[in-house]
């Protein structure tokens, strides 16, 4: 494959985790009710918020410049769809984290961002990310009880 087909795949990574997780919450909506969709939305949203945040914060402040880096909001916005479909199941946990390093390598190739990009950024926002997605599916699961 050429380099412009892989920067193709690469770009088109984050949108088709957003659509499946789009795909994923009207499946919930259909089979359970919107009530038990709302809280993994308002987890995706919420964590969204706080990546762009972030990037803003990084804007004004240069935080990962005044470092030589550079904030991978590319890592940060997938992760946020990673958590959440890693804390859907063990199977999908498994899926998500090997997409994840895939996309990881391919922004390397792609030179989108230098491996310490994507760990500095990975390491400031999983966790947030991590703990938001956790609460928002602990709130589901205790309505779904």
């Amino acid at each position: 494959m050429t380099y412009q087909e892989w920067g193709v795949i690469a770009d088109s990574y984050i949108p088709l985790l957003g659509i499946s997780f789009i795909i994923t919450i009207v499946r919930t909506s259909l089979r359970q009710n919107w009530a038990t969709a709302k809280q993994p939305i308002f987890g995706i949203l919420l964590s969204i918020c706080f990546i762009y945040g972030l990037m803003w914060l990084d804007q004004i402040m240069t935080i990962w410049p005044r470092l030589g880096l550079d904030y991978s909001t590319h890592t940060a916005l997938a992760l946020v769809f990673v958590v959440y479909f890693s804390l859907q199941s063990t199977k999908q946990c498994f899926w998500a984290i090997f997409s994840m390093v895939l996309y990881c390598l391919l922004m390397r190739y792609q030179q989108y961002h230098s491996v310490i990009d994507i760990i500095t950024t990975s390491i400031i926002t999983l966790p947030i990310i991590y703990l938001v997605q956790l609460k928002t599916n602990q709130i589901n699961n205790n309505r779904k009880s």
